[in-house]
């Protein structure tokens, strides 16, 4: 092992004094005495023959080499803390921190956690929206539930559902047009959900995902009008149900976001021209984490409600 690491005490000491740029704060922390602090570092500098502070009024800054010695020290007590977190396995019951992109949290998974917190009163389930890759070996967060084709490596990661992705409007658009072929979608109002990785076209978006009107248009065989205008983008699945919703034209949706809606009538689909296998959503989570109990109780779950 290495000598040096025998002189960890003074590493906490050292850590404290880094982190509130004072000597008295991080004498409270550690309740010891101002001067302990102050006599600790100074026999940590001279032996390391190093200066790791300068004092700027009643601050003390960290040095370059300060600085540099702080991050690896940061990094290695965080690592010590998710050590002892792992040997500490927490109860079944308890809170369980789950993420999602904003659409499939607020369209799909909010409106089912009922179900789930009426099987399991005793998991308090916090749902966080973000559309971030969360690292979730060192976050709060317990479960991700993330879109897209990303690979996240040192944690477990498995696909969780693919989503075929089709047209939905309201009743009284498909009353208003008298839907009844394909064709006629090129007269109505297109909205499309894209991102920022989306390359515009003369009519509207090519999703590098292929879920553009443009992909759905030739998958169903027919010609997108050149003429065609009425256009509408959005940057949520959310949106633009929302929009549709309102009588605003025709949306191309995945179908977990649309399925309440069509099931209750306030959504129809108007044709059954489908691109596959759709939108990837993925399971992340530490296998090695402390809740790994209530992680799989609300994964299972979590599979099951969505073979429904």
């Amino acid at each position: 092992m290495d000598k040096r690491l025998r002189h960890i005490g003074l590493l906490r000491c050292f850590d404290a004094a880094a982190r509130h740029q004072s000597y008295s704060l991080a004498a409270e922390e550690l309740s010891i005495s101002q001067a302990a602090v102050s006599q600790q570092v100074r026999n940590f500098e001279e032996h390391f023959q190093v200066k790791l502070f300068s004092r700027e009024g009643r601050v003390m800054r960290l040095t370059k080499q300060g600085k540099t010695l702080s991050n690896s020290v940061t990094k290695a007590f965080s690592e010590l803390s998710l050590g002892f977190d792992r040997i500490q396995i927490e109860p079944e019951n308890g809170v369980l921190t789950v993420t999602a992109s904003p659409s499939f949290c607020s369209r799909w998974l909010v409106p089912r956690l009922w179900k789930f917190s009426s099987l399991y009163p005793d998991i308090q389930v916090r749902a966080l929206a973000s559309s971030q890759y969360e690292d979730v070996r060192h976050s709060e967060i317990d479960v991700a539930i993330r879109q897209g084709e990303k690979q996240v490596s040192n944690v477990h990661q498995e696909t969780l559902i693919l989503d075929p992705i089709f047209p939905v409007c309201s009743p009284k658009v498909l009353e208003q047009h008298g839907l009844t072929s394909p064709e006629q979608i090129n007269q109505c109002w297109l909205v499309e959900a894209i991102d920022h990785t989306c390359s515009k076209t003369s009519n509207g978006f090519n999703s590098p995902n292929g879920f553009s009107w443009n992909d759905w248009f030739n998958l169903a065989g027919i010609p997108l009008n050149e003429d065609h205008h009425k256009w509408m983008e959005v940057t949520t699945w959310e949106m633009g149900i929302n929009a549709v919703l309102s009588g605003h034209g025709i949306f191309l949706t995945s179908g977990c976001m649309a399925q309440d809606l069509i099931e209750s009538g306030a959504l129809v689909k108007p044709f059954n021209i489908q691109i596959e296998p759709g939108l990837k959503f993925s399971l992340l989570y530490d296998e090695e984490s402390p809740r790994i109990a209530r992680i799989k109780v609300f994964t299972d779950w979590l599979k099951k409600e969505l073979l429904k």
